[in-house]
């Protein structure tokens, strides 16, 4: 069954609420969910759990809920109902607003609120609680491509600093319209919300991500759209060579690395994808190229601005353009720390440099490129290898729709190169496989296993989740 979707057309907050709220616009439903919280007796200083899915109401309370002066927990709703109870508890909320059909429609302990999947417009509208840019809004679970997720919480001057720095480098518009098929549970998605609110366009909102919808909803006026590699490959093969619609000037890729192949298939339906380079801890986007301004293959541009990127050796040393190191950021739109039960436990402290898991390069010219995690980083017989470039490589076999690579231990060379493959087709033997890999790839490089399986462990939203694939039957 094809996904809903909604047109959500962002209007001007009314003028006596324009100096209490950090917001310019509101999308549909804002005041209604203003009203809704105050019903409950939801306000000022508590922390609630938002087990939402990509409705209306979700989007429209993550604008209201700050203005009430309360902490939002996302709770990712593609995990099991074991793990959102995990989830739940690691929080410290009081209340659970559920979305229809969540799987925490009841929580022992935890007072569950039965979200509609929109609201209606409020009859008056609660006066919004005296606003803090350092009060804690959101609590969002990182994606755990690495390993458990982290709870990393964000202030609202972050969210607003890092929605302003967007709006600004992609030239956003009032009369522009998104497409977010992104899960609102995640940074990419809700960041799309509060975007919305400082310039104002229209949020159309996919329930979920399905080629077929968002290939008409993209043929149907949107200007710009988020998504990640893997979502970008589907809707490119949907195409099969139909140019996209004028109308569509925004094609922004996340979330892991674009293939070279991917970005020209695209381009030749007539958009150059943005790759952009942005995590949960900096509110979304660290590095977007410019639209006007040529940018490197590969590459994701220069920092947003109020965003400051080095990289650094492992000594702390700066490294030289072109030299990879570990990519480290500044920013008053990074996040106030790690938390756990309600506290944070790993504050990082206002104006200090966040070093990052991620291995990069500027160039010259201050653009970033982006090499793989520091912490995946293949060691074999004294030759660091950078999964994400094998993997590249191997997709451009006709009979292999996806790759995942990874390190084994290996008695001689301390690790070796192994490789989970998806097929696109007819599985090549071993040999055939084994020959084209060797005029591919550099001898080091090359994989000595793999193995053939239906999928590769995903987050919600797509990247790839390399510490499981050691263990992965999918």
């Amino acid at each position: 069954m094809e996904p809903r979707s909604w047109l959500l057309p962002s209007t001007p907050v009314p003028a006596a609420l324009r100096a209490v709220t950090p917001w310019a616009w509101w999308l549909p439903g804002v005041d209604g969910a203003l009203s809704w919280l105050s019903e409950r007796s939801l306000h000022q200083g508590m922390r609630i759990a938002l087990a939402g899915a990509n409705t209306p109401a979700c989007a429209a309370l993550l604008q209201a809920a700050p203005l009430r002066g309360i902490t939002t927990v996302l709770i990712n709703r593609r995990l099991s109902r074991a793990e959102q109870l995990g989830q739940l508890q690691r929080s410290a909320c009081s209340a659970v607003l559920a979305a229809p059909g969540s799987a925490l429609d009841e929580a022992a302990g935890v007072a569950v609120h039965q979200l509609p999947d929109a609201f209606q417009p409020a009859a008056a509208i609660p006066q919004p609680t005296p606003l803090d840019d350092a009060q804690a809004a959101l609590v969002v679970y990182s994606s755990g491509t690495t390993g458990p997720a982290k709870a990393v919480r964000l202030s609202l001057g972050a969210l607003r600093l890092a929605a302003a720095a967007a709006v600004e480098r992609l030239q956003l518009r009032s009369d522009d319209e998104w497409l977010g098929c992104l899960p609102l549970d995640h940074i990419g998605g809700a960041s799309l919300v509060y975007r919305a609110g400082l310039c104002g366009y229209a949020l159309c909102l996919l329930e979920r991500f399905d080629a077929v919808a968002a290939d008409r909803l993209l043929d149907a006026g949107t200007t710009g759209i988020s998504v990640v590699p893997t979502m970008l490959h589907r809707l490119v093969a949907g195409r099969a060579g139909r140019p996209f619609a004028p109308r569509l000037r925004i094609l922004l890729t996340g979330g892991g690395p674009l293939a070279r192949d991917l970005a020209l298939h695209a381009r030749a339906l007539g958009l150059p994808p943005l790759e952009t380079y942005g995590l949960t801890e900096a509110a979304s986007q660290v590095c977007t190229p410019e639209r006007d301004r040529p940018v490197a293959p590969g590459s994701c541009g220069r920092p947003l601005p109020g965003m400051q990127v080095r990289i650094r050796r492992e000594d702390g040393t700066a490294c030289a353009p072109g030299e990879r190191g570990t990519i480290e950021i500044c920013s008053p739109a990074l996040f106030a720390g790690y938390e756990e039960g309600g506290r944070l436990t790993i504050p990082h402290p206002h104006g200090a440099w966040f070093a990052t898991s991620d291995l990069g390069s500027l160039d010259a010219d201050g653009q970033l490129s982006v090499h793989g995690r520091r912490d995946e980083v293949i060691i074999s017989g004294g030759e660091k290898i950078d999964p994400a470039e094998v993997e590249e490589v191997l997709e451009r076999h006709p009979a292999i729709s996806e790759a995942g690579v990874h390190g084994v231990a290996d008695a001689h060379w301390g690790q070796a190169v192994a490789a989970l493959l998806v097929p696109g087709g007819e599985r090549p033997d071993d040999s055939e496989l084994s020959a084209w890999m060797a005029q591919a790839l550099s001898g080091f490089k090359r994989p000595r296993s793999w193995r053939w399986v239906d999928r590769l462990p995903r987050t919600a939203t797509g990247k790839l989740q390399r510490h499981r694939l050691a263990g992965w039957e999918g």
